[in-house]
């Protein structure tokens, strides 16, 4: 069932799936916030687990949720996360050497702008409502700017560097990347966060709205 509030008509659910989503992003924000390991490889781990949890969470959402605005797109989007984050975990745990920083780079780049230009196309084309274009456009803007933050990293980075207390250290391509990689996840869990509560406060707020089955998109 969709709800009908005001110019907003949405899948009463929805608020749910976007909790959902906050969750693995919001967690993997937090392991690469606490952890020294900032390898390619622990990149790939951490980047695979969470675009294969999403993946599997906007196709649930996609398939499972009737009249969701616009389903195709959102279906491709959760094809293209499962698939990035299928390739990721198998680089990162596969201890191949082709698991570089540069095939970190290029994986991360790729997902970002890939998934955002949907996000970002789901926002104007379609049976898209005002609230899921709002909320869609926000993300994909996000996403987007992750890649081409990504896709400027030269992959032979390195710079050595050293502070007022003399700690030292090396600013590497990789390390780089994965904290993009965090910032973007924790960005985009709090982002969820908030779209989800919002989106509940404004089904809540409308008791005399009945639900309404629209025609499939």
């Amino acid at each position: 069932m969709t709800m009908q509030v005001g110019p907003t008509a949405v899948p009463e659910r929805l608020w749910m799936s976007m909790i959902a989503r906050a969750v693995p992003a919001l967690i993997i924000a937090a392991v690469i916030t606490f952890s020294q390991d900032h390898s390619a490889a622990f990149g790939f781990i951490t980047f695979g687990a969470f675009a294969l949890a999403s993946g599997v969470l906007i196709g649930f959402e996609a398939v499972g949720f009737k009249d969701h605005p616009p389903r195709a797109l959102t279906c491709a989007r959760a094809v293209v996360s499962a698939l990035a984050g299928g390739f990721a975990l198998f680089m990162g745990t596969a201890e191949t050497e082709h698991a570089t920083a540069a095939a970190f780079i290029a994986t991360v780049a790729t997902w970002a702008l890939g998934t955002g230009a949907l996000e970002l196309i789901s926002a104007r084309v379609g049976r898209a409502t005002k609230f899921f274009s709002r909320e869609v456009l926000i993300t994909g803007a996000v996403t987007v700017l992750l890649g081409l933050l990504v896709a400027i990293i030269p992959p032979d980075l390195r710079v050595d560097y050293g502070g007022i207390e003399q700690v030292e250290g090396t600013l590497t391509a990789s390390v780089q990347t994965v904290g993009y990689v965090g910032a973007y996840l924790a960005v985009l869990g709090v982002l969820l966060v908030i779209e989800g509560i919002t989106l509940r406060g404004i089904l809540a707020d409308a008791p005399a709205a009945k639900p309404e089955l629209t025609k499939k998109a």
